[in-house]
């Protein structure tokens, strides 16, 4: 991650109002809880890339972690790295107080 190119998803990109800035200084350092649209208890956390660098937002399913995106990936269907990730990005998008 980062992919150059953005996130995959083609045709299917969801519609998001906010930037990934203002998405990741939502989130901030505690995080923000959120249901995906599949009905999941989420908490999207910032967090990193695997370069050290790239700012990420993890996100935290009831069970495990849904997947990363970051600002190149952010409104995609599909992160960077190819996790699927319109179900949470959708909804986290919604609680965004820019």
């Amino acid at each position: 991650m980062p992919h150059r190119r953005g996130g995959k998803g083609g045709t299917c990109t969801p519609v998001v109002k906010h930037t990934f800035l203002q998405a990741y200084a939502h989130v901030g350092v505690n995080g923000v809880q959120f249901t995906s649209t599949t009905g999941e208890k989420m908490i999207a956390t910032r967090g990193l890339a695997k370069d050290g660098i790239t700012a990420t937002i993890v996100l935290n399913g009831e069970r495990n972690v849904h997947g990363r995106v970051c600002e190149a990936c952010w409104g995609y269907m599909r992160s960077c790295t190819g996790e699927r990730v319109g179900q949470a990005v959708v909804p986290l998008d919604s609680t965004v107080i820019p």
